[in-house]
Protein backbone atom coordinates (compact mmCIF):
# COMPACT_ATOMS: atom_id res chain seq x y z
CA UNK A 1 0.00 0.00 0.00
CA UNK A 2 1.30 3.45 -0.94
CA UNK A 3 1.81 5.68 2.10
CA UNK A 4 -0.48 8.69 2.18
CA UNK A 5 -0.61 11.22 5.03
CA UNK A 6 -4.32 11.76 4.42
CA UNK A 7 -4.97 8.06 5.03
CA UNK A 8 -2.83 8.15 8.17
CA UNK A 9 -4.79 11.16 9.46
CA UNK A 10 -8.06 9.34 8.75
CA UNK A 11 -6.85 6.41 10.86
CA UNK A 12 -5.89 8.83 13.65
CA UNK A 13 -9.44 10.21 13.68
CA UNK A 14 -10.94 6.75 14.03
CA UNK A 15 -8.60 5.11 16.52
CA UNK A 16 -7.44 5.95 20.04
CA UNK A 17 -5.29 9.05 20.16
CA UNK A 18 -3.21 7.39 22.89
CA UNK A 19 -1.63 5.35 20.10
CA UNK A 20 -2.87 2.01 21.40
CA UNK A 21 -2.31 -0.84 18.99
CA UNK A 22 -4.00 -2.89 17.65
CA UNK A 23 -7.24 -0.88 17.26
CA UNK A 24 -10.08 -2.40 19.25
CA UNK A 25 -12.41 -2.25 16.23
CA UNK A 26 -10.86 -5.58 15.20
CA UNK A 27 -12.03 -7.40 18.34
CA UNK A 28 -14.21 -10.52 18.35
CA UNK A 29 -16.20 -12.01 21.25
CA UNK A 30 -14.50 -14.73 23.30
CA UNK A 31 -15.24 -16.48 26.58
CA UNK A 32 -13.72 -15.76 29.97
CA UNK A 33 -12.21 -19.26 29.85
CA UNK A 34 -10.43 -18.35 26.59
CA UNK A 35 -8.88 -15.32 28.27
CA UNK A 36 -7.85 -17.43 31.25
CA UNK A 37 -6.05 -19.91 28.98
CA UNK A 38 -4.17 -17.11 27.22
CA UNK A 39 -2.92 -15.71 30.54
CA UNK A 40 -1.92 -19.21 31.57
CA UNK A 41 0.10 -19.65 28.37
CA UNK A 42 1.85 -16.28 28.80
CA UNK A 43 2.74 -16.89 32.45
CA UNK A 44 4.16 -20.31 31.60
CA UNK A 45 6.09 -19.38 28.44
CA UNK A 46 6.87 -15.65 28.29
CA UNK A 47 6.62 -14.16 31.79
CA UNK A 48 10.04 -15.33 33.02
CA UNK A 49 11.68 -13.23 30.31
CA UNK A 50 9.29 -10.27 30.41
CA UNK A 51 8.23 -10.01 34.10
CA UNK A 52 5.99 -6.98 33.58
CA UNK A 53 2.32 -7.17 34.64
CA UNK A 54 0.26 -4.50 36.31
CA UNK A 55 -3.35 -4.40 37.43
CA UNK A 56 -5.85 -1.91 36.09
CA UNK A 57 -9.20 -1.25 37.76
CA UNK A 58 -11.82 0.72 35.85
CA UNK A 59 -14.71 2.60 37.48
CA UNK A 60 -17.17 3.54 34.73
CA UNK A 61 -19.67 5.57 36.75
CA UNK A 62 -20.38 9.29 37.02
CA UNK A 63 -22.92 11.43 38.76
CA UNK A 64 -23.19 13.38 35.51
CA UNK A 65 -21.50 13.02 32.14
CA UNK A 66 -19.04 15.84 31.38
CA UNK A 67 -19.71 17.44 28.03
CA UNK A 68 -16.04 17.12 27.00
CA UNK A 69 -15.75 13.43 27.89
CA UNK A 70 -15.12 10.80 25.20
CA UNK A 71 -14.58 7.88 27.58
CA UNK A 72 -16.71 4.82 28.27
CA UNK A 73 -18.84 5.57 31.31
CA UNK A 74 -22.42 5.56 32.54
CA UNK A 75 -24.41 7.99 34.62
CA UNK A 76 -25.43 6.50 37.96
CA UNK A 77 -29.15 5.69 37.81
CA UNK A 78 -29.29 4.35 41.34
CA UNK A 79 -26.54 4.12 43.94
CA UNK A 80 -27.02 0.39 44.66
CA UNK A 81 -25.50 -0.28 41.24
CA UNK A 82 -22.08 0.30 42.82
CA UNK A 83 -22.64 -2.56 45.27
CA UNK A 84 -23.69 -4.85 42.44
CA UNK A 85 -20.73 -3.76 40.33
CA UNK A 86 -18.19 -4.39 43.08
CA UNK A 87 -19.63 -7.84 43.81
CA UNK A 88 -19.12 -8.78 40.17
CA UNK A 89 -15.65 -7.26 40.06
CA UNK A 90 -14.68 -9.24 43.16
CA UNK A 91 -15.71 -12.47 41.42
CA UNK A 92 -13.56 -11.59 38.41
CA UNK A 93 -10.61 -10.73 40.64
CA UNK A 94 -10.92 -14.08 42.35
CA UNK A 95 -11.38 -16.02 39.09
CA UNK A 96 -8.05 -14.88 37.62
CA UNK A 97 -6.12 -14.76 40.91
CA UNK A 98 -5.16 -18.44 40.91
CA UNK A 99 -2.95 -17.78 37.87
CA UNK A 100 -1.00 -15.11 39.73
CA UNK A 101 -0.56 -16.74 43.14
CA UNK A 102 3.24 -17.00 42.71
CA UNK A 103 3.71 -13.68 40.91
CA UNK A 104 4.21 -10.16 42.22
CA UNK A 105 2.49 -7.55 40.07
CA UNK A 106 4.41 -4.37 39.27
CA UNK A 107 1.78 -1.66 39.79
CA UNK A 108 -1.94 -1.00 40.28
CA UNK A 109 -3.92 1.70 38.56
CA UNK A 110 -7.42 2.88 39.61
CA UNK A 111 -8.94 5.16 37.05
CA UNK A 112 -12.08 6.40 35.30
CA UNK A 113 -14.68 7.74 36.35
CA UNK A 114 -13.69 8.37 39.18
CA UNK A 115 -13.12 5.73 41.84
CA UNK A 116 -13.62 8.24 44.64
CA UNK A 117 -17.33 7.90 43.85
CA UNK A 118 -17.40 4.77 46.06
CA UNK A 119 -18.45 5.21 49.67
CA UNK A 120 -15.92 4.20 52.38
CA UNK A 121 -17.35 0.68 52.78
CA UNK A 122 -17.28 0.06 49.03
CA UNK A 123 -13.76 1.44 48.76
CA UNK A 124 -12.62 -0.82 51.58
CA UNK A 125 -14.20 -3.83 49.83
CA UNK A 126 -12.51 -3.06 46.51
CA UNK A 127 -9.00 -2.47 47.88
CA UNK A 128 -9.10 -5.31 50.39
CA UNK A 129 -10.21 -7.73 47.65
CA UNK A 130 -7.26 -6.76 45.49
CA UNK A 131 -4.85 -7.15 48.42
CA UNK A 132 -6.41 -10.50 49.26
CA UNK A 133 -6.14 -11.99 45.78
CA UNK A 134 -2.93 -10.40 44.42
CA UNK A 135 0.57 -9.68 45.59
CA UNK A 136 2.70 -6.72 44.48
CA UNK A 137 6.33 -5.74 44.25
CA UNK A 138 7.68 -3.86 47.27
CA UNK A 139 7.97 -0.58 45.34
CA UNK A 140 4.77 -0.97 43.33
CA UNK A 141 2.99 2.28 42.55
CA UNK A 142 -0.70 2.37 43.49
CA UNK A 143 -2.18 5.21 41.43
CA UNK A 144 -5.70 6.36 42.32
CA UNK A 145 -7.80 9.01 40.59
CA UNK A 146 -10.19 11.21 42.58
CA UNK A 147 -12.69 13.95 41.97
CA UNK A 148 -12.58 16.83 44.49
CA UNK A 149 -16.32 16.80 45.26
CA UNK A 150 -16.50 13.04 45.99
CA UNK A 151 -13.35 12.60 48.10
CA UNK A 152 -13.38 12.78 51.91
CA UNK A 153 -10.77 12.52 54.62
CA UNK A 154 -12.10 9.07 55.56
CA UNK A 155 -11.59 7.85 51.99
CA UNK A 156 -8.03 9.24 51.86
CA UNK A 157 -7.29 7.39 55.10
CA UNK A 158 -8.49 4.14 53.47
CA UNK A 159 -6.32 4.79 50.40
CA UNK A 160 -3.29 5.19 52.64
CA UNK A 161 -4.18 1.97 54.50
CA UNK A 162 -3.98 0.05 51.22
CA UNK A 163 -0.70 1.61 50.05
CA UNK A 164 -1.94 4.10 47.48
CA UNK A 165 1.17 6.12 46.65
CA UNK A 166 0.03 8.50 43.91
CA UNK A 167 -3.24 10.41 43.61
CA UNK A 168 -4.51 12.19 40.52
CA UNK A 169 -6.98 14.99 41.25
CA UNK A 170 -9.28 15.28 38.29
CA UNK A 171 -9.93 19.02 38.04
CA UNK A 172 -9.89 20.04 34.33
CA UNK A 173 -11.38 23.50 34.93
CA UNK A 174 -12.29 25.87 37.76
CA UNK A 175 -14.02 28.58 35.72
CA UNK A 176 -17.58 28.96 37.02
CA UNK A 177 -19.39 29.11 33.66
CA UNK A 178 -17.32 26.25 32.32
CA UNK A 179 -18.03 24.08 35.37
CA UNK A 180 -21.77 24.60 34.99
CA UNK A 181 -21.75 23.98 31.24
CA UNK A 182 -19.70 20.79 31.64
CA UNK A 183 -21.67 19.25 34.53
CA UNK A 184 -18.81 19.67 37.00
CA UNK A 185 -19.35 20.42 40.69
CA UNK A 186 -16.07 21.04 42.52
CA UNK A 187 -15.10 24.09 44.57
CA UNK A 188 -11.76 25.54 45.60
CA UNK A 189 -12.49 24.54 49.19
CA UNK A 190 -12.89 20.90 48.12
CA UNK A 191 -9.65 21.01 46.15
CA UNK A 192 -7.70 22.50 49.04
CA UNK A 193 -9.20 19.95 51.42
CA UNK A 194 -8.10 17.13 49.11
CA UNK A 195 -4.52 18.44 49.05
CA UNK A 196 -4.56 18.83 52.83
CA UNK A 197 -5.82 15.29 53.50
CA UNK A 198 -3.42 13.69 51.03
CA UNK A 199 -0.47 15.39 52.72
CA UNK A 200 -1.80 14.69 56.21
CA UNK A 201 -1.69 10.95 55.50
CA UNK A 202 1.69 11.18 53.73
CA UNK A 203 0.62 9.89 50.34
CA UNK A 204 3.72 10.37 48.28
CA UNK A 205 2.64 12.10 45.04
CA UNK A 206 -0.14 14.39 43.86
CA UNK A 207 -0.90 14.83 40.16
CA UNK A 208 -3.45 17.32 38.81
CA UNK A 209 -5.27 17.01 35.47
CA UNK A 210 -6.28 20.18 33.61
CA UNK A 211 -7.90 20.84 30.23
CA UNK A 212 -7.45 24.22 28.51
CA UNK A 213 -10.22 25.89 26.51
CA UNK A 214 -13.03 23.66 27.67
CA UNK A 215 -16.27 25.35 26.49
CA UNK A 216 -16.85 28.61 28.38
CA UNK A 217 -13.25 28.70 29.52
CA UNK A 218 -11.28 31.85 28.73
CA UNK A 219 -7.62 32.76 28.70
CA UNK A 220 -7.65 35.02 31.75
CA UNK A 221 -9.66 32.70 34.00
CA UNK A 222 -7.59 29.68 32.99
CA UNK A 223 -4.26 31.33 33.83
CA UNK A 224 -5.62 32.70 37.13
CA UNK A 225 -6.84 29.22 38.08
CA UNK A 226 -3.61 27.59 36.96
CA UNK A 227 -1.59 29.91 39.19
CA UNK A 228 -3.81 29.00 42.15
CA UNK A 229 -3.20 25.32 41.48
CA UNK A 230 0.55 25.84 41.17
CA UNK A 231 0.47 27.56 44.57
CA UNK A 232 -0.80 24.25 46.02
CA UNK A 233 2.44 22.65 44.73
CA UNK A 234 1.26 19.40 43.13
CA UNK A 235 4.14 17.07 42.28
CA UNK A 236 2.99 16.77 38.68
CA UNK A 237 0.58 18.60 36.39
CA UNK A 238 -0.98 17.01 33.32
CA UNK A 239 -2.52 19.08 30.57
CA UNK A 240 -5.03 17.60 28.11
CA UNK A 241 -6.08 20.08 25.41
CA UNK A 242 -9.79 19.87 24.66
CA UNK A 243 -10.52 17.63 21.68
CA UNK A 244 -14.19 17.70 20.66
CA UNK A 245 -14.20 14.18 19.22
CA UNK A 246 -17.41 12.66 17.89
CA UNK A 247 -17.87 10.63 21.12
CA UNK A 248 -18.27 13.72 23.32
CA UNK A 249 -21.61 15.22 24.31
CA UNK A 250 -20.22 18.48 22.95
CA UNK A 251 -20.15 17.06 19.42
CA UNK A 252 -23.29 14.98 19.80
CA UNK A 253 -25.21 18.12 20.79
CA UNK A 254 -23.94 19.89 17.65
CA UNK A 255 -21.87 22.53 19.40
CA UNK A 256 -19.39 24.18 17.06
CA UNK A 257 -15.67 24.32 17.87
CA UNK A 258 -14.36 27.06 15.59
CA UNK A 259 -10.91 27.87 14.19
CA UNK A 260 -10.81 30.75 16.68
CA UNK A 261 -11.37 28.27 19.52
CA UNK A 262 -8.55 26.09 18.21
CA UNK A 263 -6.14 29.04 18.05
CA UNK A 264 -7.09 30.17 21.55
CA UNK A 265 -6.62 26.65 22.90
CA UNK A 266 -3.14 26.46 21.38
CA UNK A 267 -2.25 29.91 22.71
CA UNK A 268 -3.50 28.89 26.15
CA UNK A 269 -1.32 25.80 26.04
CA UNK A 270 1.79 27.77 25.05
CA UNK A 271 1.24 30.30 27.84
CA UNK A 272 0.63 27.43 30.26
CA UNK A 273 4.03 25.97 29.42
CA UNK A 274 5.76 29.31 30.05
CA UNK A 275 3.99 29.76 33.37
CA UNK A 276 4.55 26.26 34.68
CA UNK A 277 8.23 26.19 33.72
CA UNK A 278 8.66 29.50 35.53
CA UNK A 279 7.71 27.60 38.69
CA UNK A 280 10.32 24.88 38.12
CA UNK A 281 8.23 22.13 36.60
CA UNK A 282 10.11 20.06 34.03
CA UNK A 283 8.93 18.00 31.09
CA UNK A 284 9.49 14.25 31.45
CA UNK A 285 9.38 11.95 28.44
CA UNK A 286 6.29 9.71 28.14
CA UNK A 287 4.42 11.70 30.78
CA UNK A 288 4.02 15.40 31.59
CA UNK A 289 5.51 18.12 33.86
CA UNK A 290 6.90 17.19 37.25
CA UNK A 291 8.76 18.66 40.20
CA UNK A 292 10.44 15.49 41.42
CA UNK A 293 11.77 12.30 39.89
CA UNK A 294 9.27 9.79 41.28
CA UNK A 295 6.11 11.77 40.51
CA UNK A 296 5.42 10.28 37.09
CA UNK A 297 2.78 7.70 36.26
CA UNK A 298 4.88 4.52 36.28
CA UNK A 299 2.15 2.46 34.66
CA UNK A 300 1.96 4.67 31.58
CA UNK A 301 5.74 4.69 31.20
CA UNK A 302 5.85 0.91 31.67
CA UNK A 303 3.16 0.48 29.03
CA UNK A 304 5.02 2.60 26.50
CA UNK A 305 8.62 1.62 27.16
CA UNK A 306 8.31 -2.02 28.20
CA UNK A 307 5.12 -3.19 26.48
CA UNK A 308 4.06 -4.46 29.90
CA UNK A 309 1.11 -6.79 30.24
CA UNK A 310 -2.09 -5.33 31.72
CA UNK A 311 -4.60 -7.29 33.79
CA UNK A 312 -7.72 -5.15 33.58
CA UNK A 313 -11.05 -5.21 35.44
CA UNK A 314 -13.89 -4.43 34.43
CA UNK A 315 -16.10 -2.50 31.97
CA UNK A 316 -14.62 -1.28 29.62
CA UNK A 317 -11.06 -1.99 30.78
CA UNK A 318 -8.50 -2.71 28.06
CA UNK A 319 -6.01 -5.47 28.85
CA UNK A 320 -2.92 -6.74 27.10
CA UNK A 321 -1.06 -10.05 27.24
CA UNK A 322 2.51 -9.59 26.05
CA UNK A 323 3.19 -11.15 22.61
CA UNK A 324 -0.25 -12.69 22.63
CA UNK A 325 -3.36 -10.56 22.45
CA UNK A 326 -5.21 -7.43 23.46
CA UNK A 327 -8.66 -7.74 24.96
CA UNK A 328 -11.27 -5.64 26.65
CA UNK A 329 -14.49 -6.19 28.55
CA UNK A 330 -17.89 -4.91 27.58
CA UNK A 331 -20.97 -5.16 29.71
CA UNK A 332 -24.51 -3.85 29.90
CA UNK A 333 -24.35 -2.85 33.54
CA UNK A 334 -28.10 -2.73 34.02
CA UNK A 335 -29.04 -5.96 32.19
CA UNK A 336 -26.12 -8.42 32.22
CA UNK A 337 -24.53 -10.28 35.13
CA UNK A 338 -21.37 -11.25 33.23
CA UNK A 339 -18.95 -9.09 31.26
CA UNK A 340 -18.49 -9.70 27.55
CA UNK A 341 -14.86 -10.40 26.68
CA UNK A 342 -13.63 -9.26 23.28
CA UNK A 343 -10.13 -9.92 22.00
CA UNK A 344 -7.73 -9.23 19.16
CA UNK A 345 -5.24 -12.02 18.70
CA UNK A 346 -1.87 -10.63 17.67
CA UNK A 347 0.29 -11.98 14.87
CA UNK A 348 4.02 -11.30 14.79
CA UNK A 349 3.57 -8.26 12.52
CA UNK A 350 1.07 -6.84 15.04
CA UNK A 351 3.43 -7.30 17.94
CA UNK A 352 6.28 -5.70 15.98
CA UNK A 353 3.98 -2.78 15.13
CA UNK A 354 3.02 -2.40 18.80
CA UNK A 355 6.68 -2.38 19.81
CA UNK A 356 7.61 0.25 17.20
CA UNK A 357 4.60 2.48 17.95
CA UNK A 358 5.31 2.29 21.69
CA UNK A 359 8.94 3.33 21.14
CA UNK A 360 8.39 5.54 18.10
CA UNK A 361 8.95 8.96 19.60
CA UNK A 362 11.94 8.10 21.77
CA UNK A 363 13.56 5.87 19.14
CA UNK A 364 15.11 2.47 19.69
CA UNK A 365 18.13 0.32 18.99
CA UNK A 366 17.87 -1.86 15.88
CA UNK A 367 19.99 -4.44 17.71
CA UNK A 368 17.31 -4.64 20.41
CA UNK A 369 14.66 -4.99 17.71
CA UNK A 370 16.59 -7.85 16.11
CA UNK A 371 17.05 -9.62 19.45
CA UNK A 372 13.31 -9.37 20.09
CA UNK A 373 12.06 -10.48 16.65
CA UNK A 374 15.03 -11.98 14.75
CA UNK A 375 14.26 -9.59 11.89
CA UNK A 376 16.44 -6.89 10.33
CA UNK A 377 14.43 -3.68 10.83
CA UNK A 378 15.94 -1.75 7.90
CA UNK A 379 15.24 -4.59 5.45
CA UNK A 380 11.73 -5.33 6.68
CA UNK A 381 10.59 -1.69 6.89
CA UNK A 382 12.51 -0.23 3.97
CA UNK A 383 9.51 1.65 2.50
CA UNK A 384 8.46 2.97 5.90
CA UNK A 385 11.95 4.30 6.66
CA UNK A 386 12.10 5.98 3.25
CA UNK A 387 8.74 7.66 3.88
CA UNK A 388 9.79 8.90 7.32
CA UNK A 389 13.09 10.25 6.03
CA UNK A 390 11.41 12.10 3.15
CA UNK A 391 9.09 13.77 5.66
CA UNK A 392 12.00 14.61 8.00
CA UNK A 393 10.37 12.64 10.82
CA UNK A 394 12.80 9.81 11.51
CA UNK A 395 16.04 8.32 10.23
CA UNK A 396 18.42 5.47 10.93
CA UNK A 397 21.88 6.33 12.24
CA UNK A 398 24.46 4.09 13.94
CA UNK A 399 22.00 1.23 14.05
CA UNK A 400 19.42 3.32 15.92
CA UNK A 401 16.05 4.70 14.81
CA UNK A 402 16.04 8.39 15.72
CA UNK A 403 13.16 10.86 15.38
CA UNK A 404 12.75 14.61 14.97
CA UNK A 405 9.31 14.55 16.57
CA UNK A 406 8.49 17.44 18.90
CA UNK A 407 4.69 17.36 19.00
CA UNK A 408 1.84 14.92 19.38
CA UNK A 409 0.53 15.44 15.83
CA UNK A 410 3.66 14.03 14.21
CA UNK A 411 3.92 11.22 16.76
CA UNK A 412 0.37 10.02 16.17
CA UNK A 413 0.22 10.60 12.44
CA UNK A 414 3.47 9.04 11.29
CA UNK A 415 3.43 6.09 13.66
CA UNK A 416 0.35 4.85 11.81
CA UNK A 417 2.49 3.69 8.88
CA UNK A 418 3.42 0.69 11.03
CA UNK A 419 -0.18 -0.54 11.18
CA UNK A 420 -0.41 -3.75 9.19
CA UNK A 421 -1.83 -3.41 5.70
CA UNK A 422 -4.68 -5.73 6.67
CA UNK A 423 -5.69 -3.46 9.58
CA UNK A 424 -5.42 -0.29 7.49
CA UNK A 425 -7.74 -1.72 4.82
CA UNK A 426 -10.21 -2.80 7.51
CA UNK A 427 -10.34 0.71 9.04
CA UNK A 428 -10.67 2.46 5.67
CA UNK A 429 -13.64 0.27 4.76
CA UNK A 430 -15.32 0.33 8.16
CA UNK A 431 -15.25 4.13 8.51
CA UNK A 432 -15.82 4.95 4.80
CA UNK A 433 -12.61 6.71 3.79
CA UNK A 434 -13.16 9.45 1.18
CA UNK A 435 -9.99 10.56 -0.61
CA UNK A 436 -11.59 13.91 -1.45
CA UNK A 437 -11.78 14.98 2.20
CA UNK A 438 -8.83 16.68 3.90
CA UNK A 439 -8.46 14.48 6.98
CA UNK A 440 -5.06 16.01 7.82
CA UNK A 441 -6.69 19.34 8.68
CA UNK A 442 -9.54 17.60 10.50
CA UNK A 443 -7.11 15.68 12.69
CA UNK A 444 -4.79 18.62 13.27
CA UNK A 445 -7.74 20.71 14.45
CA UNK A 446 -8.44 18.17 17.21
CA UNK A 447 -4.99 18.73 18.71
CA UNK A 448 -3.01 21.54 20.20
CA UNK A 449 -0.22 22.07 17.67
CA UNK A 450 2.37 22.51 20.40
CA UNK A 451 1.10 19.76 22.67
CA UNK A 452 4.02 17.53 23.62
Amino acid sequence: MKFDKNILAFICLHTSWWNIYPPQDLAIIKTKEDIYSKWKYYLKNDYKEHKRVWLYMHTPFCEAKCIFCSCGSKKILWWNILNSYLEKVSKELEYFSDLFKNIKLNHAYFWWWTPSIYNPQQLELLLSSIREYYDFEKNAQFDFEISPHTITEEKIKILKKYWVSRITIWIQTMTKDSLEFNNRFQTWTEIKNAFSWIRKYNIENINVDLMPWIPWENLKSFLVNLKKIIELWPDMIHLYPFRPSKETLFSKNWYNYTNKDIKNRDLMYELWIKLIEKYWYYWVENDSWWKKDNARNEQEVDKIVNNCSILGFWYPARSYIHKNLMYFTWYDMYKKDEPIYMWIEMKKDDYMARYIISHFRSGFSLDDFYKEFKINFTDYYLKEIDFLEKNNIAYVKNWFLKTNINNVFDKLLFSKIFYTEENIKFLLEKFNYNKNINYIKKFKDTLSASYK
